[in-house]
């Protein structure tokens, strides 16, 4: 039985790491940092609060699905469904209310850098501090606690690549004098999206759907 028990243990721990090796969290979450970059563009041509709310949210939903189909149809029948133990709903119950949380934040910060831009807030809310302090800590505390909960080492760069964007935009705008979100949340998502679809690949080559004997 203590054979067992250590092979059981060598096997969930081998499929706990393959769960991540796909790169469809990757790709999801890069698909999340790119809807906000297309909605801040939708911005710049006043495309109204409602209207932009609904689009958001209809890409988020887009990548909801990918993340459901990517899993379904490429991970499951390469290496299987499994049912973790105790200890991996765990990790995946707390990095699941952590990146909610972190959605939660991150679209609250991004209703107000839209309305902040339109000179929609009081002058005496300091936006300028409080976007990027919001944005900044909330990425880089709820990525990093979820990449050490889940042993997935790429949340790191990931939180930096979602932090880096409000900063980036501040100081493109200060550079040109212009509104340039769309490349500011751009260049990160498309950071991660390359990334994402990197793993994916060497994913799919390393795995093989296996083809059921007639």
């Amino acid at each position: 039985m203590s054979e067992q028990a250590i092979d059981l243990k060598k096997l969930e721990r081998k499929v706990w790491t393959s769960f991540f090796e796909d790169g469809i969290w990757d790709v999801y979450l890069g698909m999340l940092l790119a809807a906000m970059a297309f909605c801040s563009s939708l911005t710049d041509v006043g495309v109204p609060e409602s209207t932009l709310m609904i689009v958001y949210l209809l890409l988020i939903v887009a990548a909801m699905l990918f993340l459901w189909a990517g899993k379904r149809f490429i991970t499951l029948p390469r290496i299987g469904r499994v049912r973790f133990g105790s200890k991996g709903k765990s990790r995946i119950g707390k990095a699941v209310i952590l990146l909610s949380v972190s959605a939660l934040v991150g679209l609250f910060a991004f209703i107000i850098a839209a309305l902040s831009a339109k000179g929609l807030l009081s002058r005496a809310v300091p936006t300028d501090l409080v976007i990027p302090g919001i944005w900044v800590g909330n990425m880089l505390i709820v990525f990093s606690l979820a990449a050490y909960f889940l042993h997935f080492n790429r949340l790191y760069l990931i939180g930096a690549m979602f932090a880096l964007a409000v900063p980036l935009d501040i100081a493109l705008t200060a550079l040109t004098s212009r509104d340039l979100s769309f490349i500011a949340f751009g260049i990160p998502a498309i950071v991660i999206l390359v990334m994402g679809f990197v793993v994916l690949t060497r994913f799919l080559r390393k795995y093989h759907v296996e083809m059921e004997e007639k």
